[in-house]
């Protein structure tokens, strides 16, 4: 199966993808992990989150409709497709597919 060419590219599609798919793993005090295939080229990858201690998460995106976040703490997290499958196009400086999404990460 031939790979996506490297874009630099978002879609509101891919922060949906990924708040169903990623995982959140507490490693420590303030350091943890998100882990999931990237919506765009599929390839499972993995994310550090430094942020202060969770109790718990609970991944939450943003409806159409601007609904509130819920209560708690909120930290949204900028993810980069960081596979590293040889996408064609690519420049030699950057990793990945070329694929971003937002996260919010909330405390419960």
């Amino acid at each position: 199966m031939p790979l996506e060419p490297y874009e630099e590219v978002s879609h509101p599609s891919f922060e949906e993808e990924a708040a169903k798919e990623f995982s959140f793993t507490q490693l420590g005090p303030g350091t943890a992990e998100l882990r999931g295939p990237c919506p765009r080229c599929r390839t499972v990858i993995r994310v550090p989150v430094v942020t202060s201690t969770y109790k718990s998460f609970r991944l939450w995106r943003r409806s159409r409709a601007q609904q509130l976040p819920p209560p708690g703490e909120v930290h949204e997290e900028i993810v980069i497709c960081t596979c590293e499958e040889d996408h064609p196009g690519r420049p030699a400086d950057r990793i990945g597919c070329g694929a971003f999404w937002r996260l919010e990460i909330t405390s419960a």
